[in-house]
């Protein structure tokens, strides 16, 4: 798959998923309480996003010919902010995202859904990691030469 349509396939599936976590946002601002099915699809949709951006940033950085193209989703942000590609705000909010995923992945017994509620119907969190997903990179020489001399 080239890299533009890998791009395209990426703001597809962010706008689909945003359409379910708007309908649950809406939902739960009306006043209503998110059923099991209902949290379940928020959980759903979320972790799509948020693993949607972690491939994104995944792919640019070996599109971008990043000497390191790393199997973290962490250290993939962390490299991005770190050649200038993500502005603080941003970065800080992918990192968020990555916690709160590996949260309801790998500690699901003990994950706490009034988080994720939150998260949905409270300012509408998921906005951050649909805007990265949405974006196109445009990047200058500057950020795609430290791309490509990237070391840690």
């Amino acid at each position: 798959m080239t890299f533009d349509a890998y791009l395209e396939s990426t703001t597809k599936t962010a706008e689909s998923e945003k359409e379910v976590l708007d309908i649950l946002c809406g939902q739960l601002r009306s006043g209503s309480v998110l059923g099991k099915i209902e949290l379940r699809a928020a959980r759903a949709s979320l972790q799509i996003l948020i693993e949607n951006a972690i491939g994104k940033a995944r792919r640019i950085l070996k599109y971008y010919n990043c000497p390191l193209v790393p199997s973290r989703g962490r250290d993939a942000f962390t490299i991005m902010f770190d050649t200038g590609l993500l502005d603080d705000d941003l970065y800080q909010s992918l990192m968020q995202s990555v916690g709160f995923r590996n949260a309801m992945i790998h500690d699901y017994m003990n994950f706490d859904e009034a988080v994720l509620v939150k998260i949905v119907g409270g300012g509408q969190r998921y906005l951050d990691i649909y805007n990265f997903l949405m974006e196109q990179p445009d990047y200058n020489a500057v950020q795609r030469s430290r791309v490509e001399n990237f070391s840690f």
